[in-house]
């Protein structure tokens, strides 16, 4: 749970977006900071949502997962259905934005068992857990201990380099008596970067800028890293041979699928060179690689025509998936139902560029509103005009909106997963950031938005990552509502510039003085953005 003092300012923040929410003065007493709304309580969404958010977000604190799977009865480790005996014979290596809490726990439970532990973490984030309080998810200072900050807004350093060089390490070095567990969540792979030995840091750094902003999916990403790394693809597992592995995930992919996540250490890597070339050329990348790269591509593509399924044997490898956005989504319902609202989940596996997404929101916020207003048929013509893999989504929010409409109860549409952005412009921001700009400007540019305004309704949206963390800026994400555009453009702010330009933090930043924007700090686990859409009925 946010610390009470990060969300007293979370709920100042949020509730400053608008003067219209009468529950402003009441939000600050104690009651209301934590508060749980009854059906007959007044919904103010900019706060709800927030409450919303941090609901899921600490569903996947990973610290609890990792005690719900890991067991240990009489020098007995039980991780599902296999056992393995202890005696003083475990090894933890970990990275990644939310192991730090997965150490802590690992710890505790393996107790006089562990002879040593390393760890990659984001670059302050024991800082800033101690900042919120959260002090059960940091590890207890002892001898096995090795704490490595690194990687700063997720990109790759020495720092990074020098734990990935220590673990490879700690890995050859074990025997077959040993057990070692390899804790790992999204981030993993700027927090293990093992480029392959014709490959620079900076080189292997440009490969990932180069593809994220041609608008590279993170499944994309990750085939491409760990093709050109020597610990990732199962490259870890290799190092490590003879000891058995337990690998504990947190999940950031869409899918769960474990071969992308963190680029897939412990993972038999099922993509090959050419995989990676096809790729680049699919994005018409090539040209802005490093010569270095490409050769290297090239090489292992005409040493092997056909995928390369690992070169050992994995059978003595257990990957357990410990946590995914789906545990993050249902405590989010869960929370919106405690706040009064009517909730249904569009998707958990949203993906796609973050404008066009917006632009679904959007959509989705006005269907909504015709179902209240009991216009069937416009609710029909929306959710027909929506077309691509979400549409089956919106039809199923339709449905939602149209059965419950007369309830005349506030409604909450959850979304989650990870968008992407095709970088055009110079400027500052996350997927995050600009999903929720562009959900503004097409608000701004629905006609409906004016009819809701006017006849009292509330249309609040949230986008943010769980990780805290959105793009390289301090800011989780930011929020979206009617008139938020004509604001700022009385301010002098043109929205539709900024987001030109890829510009989405500064813009919020500069707008209200930031109070649309969702800072949360790194929060320790990592499980893909959420989004909250409200939209709120008069009373």
């Amino acid at each position: 749970m946010v610390v009470m003092i990060a969300r007293i300012f979370a709920e100042l923040r949020v509730s400053l977006i608008s003067n219209k929410c009468n529950l402003l003065r009441e939000s600050l007493s104690p009651l209301r900071r934590s508060r749980k709304m009854s059906s007959e309580a007044k919904p103010c969404p900019e706060i709800d949502a927030v409450g919303i958010f941090d609901a899921g977000v600490e569903a996947v604190l990973p610290h609890q997962m990792v005690k719900n799977t890991l067991v240990v009865r009489d020098n007995e480790l039980v991780v599902e259905d296999r056992s393995y005996s202890l005696h003083h014979n475990v090894h933890v290596v970990a990275f990644g934005k939310a192991v730090i809490g997965m150490v802590r726990a690992t710890n505790d439970i393996i107790g006089e068992h562990l002879v040593s532990c390393i760890a990659s973490v984001p670059l302050g984030m024991k800082a800033a857990l101690t900042k919120a309080n959260k002090l059960d998810l940091i590890p207890k200072e002892t001898s096995t201990l090795k704490l490595i900050e690194g990687a700063p807004n997720n990109l790759p350093d020495e720092a990074a380099c020098r734990a990935a060089r220590d673990i490879e390490n700690l890995a050859l070095k074990l025997t077959a008596d040993d057990l070692l567990i390899v804790l790992m969540s999204g981030g993993g792979s700027a927090l293990l970067p093992s480029p392959a030995p014709s490959i620079t840091l900076e080189e292997k750094y440009k490969v990932s800028k180069v593809l994220a902003a041609k608008g590279a999916t993170i499944n994309q990403l990750n085939t491409v890293r760990k093709n050109i790394s020597t610990l990732k693809g199962g490259g870890l597992v290799k190092a490590a041979i003879p000891a058995k592995v337990i690998s504990l995930i947190l999940s950031d992919i869409i899918g769960d699928y474990m071969g992308l996540i963190a680029s897939g250490p412990t993972v038999p890597n099922d993509s090959t060179a050419r995989d990676c070339i096809d790729i680049i050329e699919h994005l018409h990348a090539a040209d802005e690689l490093p010569q270095s790269v490409m050769n290297f591509l090239h090489t292992q593509a005409i040493k092997s025509s056909s995928k390369q399924r690992g070169h050992c044997d994995f059978s003595h490898v257990q990957n357990v998936i410990v946590g995914s956005n789906s545990v993050a989504v249902k405590a989010a319902v869960s929370e919106a139902g405690k706040r009064g609202y009517l909730s249904t989940v569009l998707s958990t596996v949203i993906d796609g560029e973050a404008r066009d997404i917006g632009d679904v929101f959007a959509r989705v916020a006005s269907l909504i509103y015709h179902a209240f207003e009991g216009d069937d048929s416009k609710v029909a013509d929306i959710a027909a005009s929506l077309s691509g893999k979400l549409s089956s989504d919106v039809m199923q929010v339709a449905d939602f909106a149209r059965k419950y409409a007369s309830d005349k109860k506030p409604i909450c549409v959850i979304g989650a997963g990870e968008t992407t952005v095709t970088v055009s412009g110079s400027g500052k921001g996350g997927r995050n950031q600009e999903l929720a700009l562009a959900t503004s400007l097409a608000m701004n540019k629905m006609p409906v938005y004016e009819d809701m305004i006017s006849k009292g309704y509330k249309v609040i949206f949230l986008s943010a990552g769980t990780d805290g963390q959105d793009g390289p800026t301090d800011a989780a994400g930011a929020f979206a509502y009617p008139g938020l555009v004509t604001r700022a453009l009385e301010a002098g702010l043109d929205a539709n510039q900024y987001l030109h330009n890829n510009d989405s933090y500064n813009f919020y930043s500069e707008f209200d003085e930031g109070k649309s924007l969702i800072i949360t700090g790194l929060t320790g686990t990592n499980v893909m953005d959420l989004q909250v859409l409200l939209v709120v009925p008069p009373v």
